[in-house]
């Protein structure tokens, strides 16, 4: 388990360094959805991380209030409960 002051830190090195990202969102459990893209905005005073999506060239914005992080040498996971995940990856 990580703070999420290390999960930001992670974010800020990966928005610098323009590291293009996989976003995978658990849902219930379930693979809700897979997002490829680059971090655009990361703050941790309003618990943001922002994604701009390849694909679609779109954005897309995830909410990672009160939640536990794990923070690995290529990956941020971030968990509210055993079934809702968000795992930030480099691709």
């Amino acid at each position: 388990m990580a703070s999420s002051s290390e999960a930001f830190e992670k974010f800020s090195t990966w928005e610098k360094l323009k590291t293009p990202l996989k976003v995978t969102v658990i849902v219930d459990g379930r693979v809700n959805e897979v997002i490829s893209g680059l971090l655009f905005a990361a703050d941790a005073e309003a618990s943001l991380v922002g994604i701009g999506v390849t694909s679609n060239r779109s954005f897309a914005k995830f909410d990672v209030e009160d939640a536990i992080f794990s923070v690995e040498e290529r990956r941020v996971v971030a968990t509210r409960n055993e079934s809702d995940w968000l795992i930030f990856e480099e691709e």
